[in-house]
């Protein structure tokens, strides 16, 4: 897929300046880490401090740029305009762990990107740089496929190994963050600032704001626990009566309505029209690194079908928490088993939330033998005026050289 087009727009000229809470100058490096209450703000939400505390002895820090899920773009937008402050993060990052090496995790078709950092990169190298950035620093590539951006097919694409589905990257030596996390860091470390704002992308049916539907708008320094009511209004954006609001990304987003907050793990607000009919029977089949299967039975509910059939991903593996993961994120063993398992239940259509190459294993059986096929992002895909996920050309393999 090609780069998307977005436009940046600063919160300040939405909803005016946002005053700034400092830290104390006495407290210590670690000390501003953990009283900026900054949180993984690519979605986990879990402290700053804590996983860089339980991170102490790895040898790497990955940044994950990958902006895995279609139509958000406020990551890359960083990467643009404040690739020091993001280095410079990853770098102090590097220092609280004890880590000698640094690597930005990002997809080969960000090449304006990817040029914006090796400046920066380069500038640090010959002492060109307002802030202290590694040497140690280095850029990988990840292939244009989803799910690149999970924290165990980073560590696999990046450094070699496969986790198993309950191991954290500390198993590999590595600590991984995405990009507003750590430019976030340094504004705490190095301005004493405290988290109170986040970056969004606006993206779908956003007729009104000024801008074509096959653009994404990206919100910089959002000012939390603001509503998306506000936000939407500020922006003029005007949403039908029949949309669907989705906070987060296409994939795993969940459902929102105008009076939903923003949070410190928001990362996109979707405005969608209503999802595409289908007579059914349909069966769904559940994948970890796709929506929820209570998301999946909503979706059939709203096109109108009845569900006949419930089937599982042959890489979904349940965790003792409950929690369902991927035995390799992205990689697909093959769907015939469950689609035919669905077919013999009656289902004459059917939902999935597949990653890309579980996507092409569906489409390669099921129009075959007369089944209709429904993404879980189509309906937000269509809004961003974007091609549907179904099948894909295999992605070439990246060269790191």
């Amino acid at each position: 897929m090609m780069d998307r087009q977005y436009r940046v727009i600063p919160a300040s000229l939405l909803f005016g300046e946002h005053a700034v809470k400092t830290l104390p100058a006495k407290l210590t490096q670690t000390e501003r880490i953990c009283q900026s209450g900054l949180v993984g703000m690519g979605g986990a939400g879990f402290p700053m401090w804590k996983k860089l505390s339980f991170g102490k002895g790895c040898h790497v820090v990955i940044a994950n740029a990958a902006e895995c899920e279609p139509l958000l773009e406020h990551n890359v937008a960083r990467i643009e305009s404040n690739p020091q402050e993001i280095l410079s993060g990853l770098t102090i990052a590097m220092h609280e762990i004890g880590a000698e090496r640094g690597i930005i995790a990002i997809k080969a078709k960000h090449e304006r990107e990817i040029a914006t950092l090796r400046s920066a990169l380069s500038d640090a190298h010959i002492g060109n740089s307002h802030f202290d950035i590694s040497p140690g620093i280095e850029i990988k590539m990840l292939e244009d496929r989803y799910p690149a951006g999970d924290e165990r097919a980073i560590v696999r694409d990046v450094l070699g190994v496969l986790l198993d589905p309950n191991e954290l990257p500390s198993k590999a030596g590595a600590v991984v963050s995405n990009v507003e996390t750590l430019m976030r860091l340094h504004r705490a470390v190095v301005n004493r600032e405290v988290v109170e704002t986040k970056d969004l992308t606006v993206a779908g049916n956003i007729e009104g704001s000024g801008y074509d539907d096959n653009v994404s708008l990206v919100l910089y320094d959002v000012p939390i626990e603001i509503s998306v009511g506000e936000v939407l209004d500020a922006l003029h954006i005007q949403v039908a009566s029949d949309a669907q609001l989705l906070m987060g990304g296409p994939y795993m987003g969940g459902a929102i309505s105008a009076k939903s907050s923003i949070e410190a793990t928001s990362g996109g607000i979707i405005i969608a029209g209503p999802e595409i009919r289908d007579r059914g029977p349909m069966g769904i089949i559940v994948c970890a690194c796709g929506a929820s299967e209570d998301r999946l039975k909503a979706i059939v509910a709203s096109k109108g079908a009845s569900l006949c059939g419930i089937e599982m991903c042959k890489n979904v593996c349940r965790l003792p928490n409950d929690r369902l993961k991927c035995r390799n994120p992205g990689v697909c063993p093959g769907q015939a088993q469950a689609v035919l398992a669905l077919k013999k239940k009656g289902a004459q259509s059917i939902l999935i939330s597949h990653c890309t190459d579980c996507t092409n294993t569906v489409m390669q059986i099921a129009p075959k033998i007369g089944m209709r096929v429904h993404h879980v992002t189509d309906a937000y895909m269509i809004a961003g005026r974007e091609h549907l996920i179904r099948s894909f050309r295999k992605t070439t393999r990246i060269s790191q050289a």
